[in-house]
């Protein structure tokens, strides 16, 4: 090391990872931050260090270190600076942000507007999706916001032709979620609150609905029920019945009991020769069913004979 450079001053500067470094002062004070602070008394020993901003880690400042640098060498023509400082912003676009924020916290102009128009040239002539892209930022926009009219203070013929386009795709946003809503069905239940409560609660009770199609299928339905009691089971049974059967058999006594529910309404639909062959089946079988263990080994050795005959 030269004695000119031994007698150089320095300084100490603390970057935002804690990295500490000795400076020449006269190429740290390019930066109004540091000028600001050495006038504050800092920056005289390691102890008592410039601490950089947030903004400022080690690899910023040795970009930011370097720069200052190349432009304080006495010597240098403006073709040299210039061809410089365009391969300089030649860095990936992540770093390119750091390196501008860097700057600005720094309050170092020169390179504050350098990396302003190297931005900004990454974002001249792209789409807004390009751009978020690009810097990586999330789309929180909604559809409408997206299409929302631009300023248009000096009546600039392309902005007034892109509001246009915006608004025409307002519209047709607007139409296409209308004919959505009107195709959505929304099936009401006509329930009442307390059948709504028994179903949900289990209730083994049946759940009356005042659906019209329910009501059409079960018009036409018929059911028959057949109800034996016996033993000790039948005694607090008292059904209303239509066709009542008694008869005494080997093992107790037998009530065979039809219940028509909704005949009438049947009646009027069944042909009466298939009505008058129905209840004769019934009859039959109620006969069959009531009668004496005798009487059905009677009936079963005529209806054998008659089929040895035929």
């Amino acid at each position: 090391m030269s004695e000119m450079e031994m007698t150089k001053p320095y300084v100490w500067l603390q970057t935002s990872d804690g990295s500490t470094q000795q400076v020449e002062q006269d190429i740290a004070m390019f930066c109004p931050f540091i000028c600001e602070e050495l006038q504050k008394g800092m920056g005289s020993s390691k102890n008592c260090a410039v601490c950089l901003p947030q903004q400022v880690s080690s690899p910023m400042w040795s970009l930011i270190l370097n720069y200052c640098r190349f432009h304080q060498a006495p010597g240098r023509s403006n073709k040299e600076r210039k061809s410089y400082d365009d391969s300089f912003v030649k860095i990936d676009t992540n770093m390119l942000c750091e390196l501008a924020c860097a700057a600005h916290s720094l309050q170092f102009r020169p390179l504050i507007d350098l990396t302003s128009r190297a931005l900004a040239r990454i974002i001249e002539k792209r789409s807004p999706e390009e751009i978020r892209s690009i810097f990586r930022v999330p789309d929180d926009l909604t559809e409408e916001e997206k299409l929302e009219p631009l300023l248009n203070i000096t009546d600039d013929p392309s902005i007034r032709l892109l509001n246009r386009l915006y608004a025409k795709k307002r519209r047709e946003l607007l139409k296409e979620r209308e004919s959505i809503k009107k195709n959505v069905d929304v099936e009401e239940d006509e329930r009442s609150v307390d059948d709504l409560l028994s179903f949900i609660n289990g209730d083994p009770k049946e759940i009356k609905t005042t659906s019209k199609n329910k009501k059409k299928r079960k018009k036409g339905q018929h059911k028959k029920n057949v109800k034996v009691n016996g033993h000790d089971d039948i005694g607090n049974q008292s059904a209303e019945t239509d066709k009542p059967f008694e008869t005494s058999g080997l093992h107790g006594d037998f009530m065979v009991e039809f219940d028509d529910d909704n005949s009438d309404d049947i009646d009027d639909e069944i042909d009466p020769a298939l009505q008058a062959r129905i209840d004769r089946e019934v009859e039959e079988f109620a006969r069959r069913l009531n009668c004496s263990l005798q009487e059905r080994i009677q009936d079963f050795s005529s209806s054998a004979q008659e089929r040895i005959l035929a």
